[in-house]
């Protein structure tokens, strides 16, 4: 799996997750964009005036951008709202990483691709074995969760119909291999 990077603008990250761990990741489906590289545009352009980002946008097409590197905090998780899991506080920017996967549909109903798929799962698995994310559904000491966790009123539907019970499959199945060569963390 190739990397391409395309950074947000400083302004738009959390530097350092402001001495923050991360302990969760959170996936995301983007409702609307066709490419990953239009998504990252998105982001480096602020014009969502929300200054919201990612650490990595998965494409249909498996490919992989990152657009925040992984030692600064993304703000694609919003902040919390009613009825939110009971573990989150704060701002769950500060301890996460977020990965967004393109779903051209407004609902997240597209069904990842296959190579969508396997990047996907190649990227959770690798970014949790480097970053000690538990590798399970997420709970008071880390893990892995989908937006609706953080947001469950306005993101209720994101990631949408993502494959979870593929996704641990691979996870329990999976062994770490070391970071590809082509692969670059700046």
């Amino acid at each position: 799996m190739n990397i391409i990077q395309m950074l947000v603008p400083d302004q738009y990250v959390f530097p350092n997750f402001w001495g923050n761990t991360p302990r969760w990741l959170i996936l995301h489906k983007t409702a609307g964009f066709h490419t990953a590289q239009d998504v990252a545009a998105y982001f480096q352009s602020g014009s969502n005036g929300l200054e919201v980002s990612s650490h990595y946008v998965v494409g249909q097409d498996g490919a992989v951008v990152q657009c925040v590197r992984e030692t600064d905090g993304a703000g694609a998780n919003g902040v919390l709202e009613a009825g939110h899991d009971a573990w989150w506080s704060g701002n769950p920017n500060l301890v996460t990483y977020s990965f967004e996967h393109v779903d051209p549909s407004s609902d997240n109903s597209t069904p990842l691709t296959d190579a969508q798929k396997a990047a996907s799962f190649q990227l959770v698995h690798d970014v949790c074995a480097r970053r000690n994310i538990p590798m399970r559904p997420a709970d008071a000491n880390g893990g892995i969760t989908g937006h609706y966790s953080i947001d469950p009123l306005s993101r209720a539907h994101c990631p949408g119909n993502y494959p979870w019970d593929e996704l641990w499959a691979y996870l329990k199945g999976a062994t770490y291999m070391p970071v590809p060569t082509n692969w670059k963390d700046t």
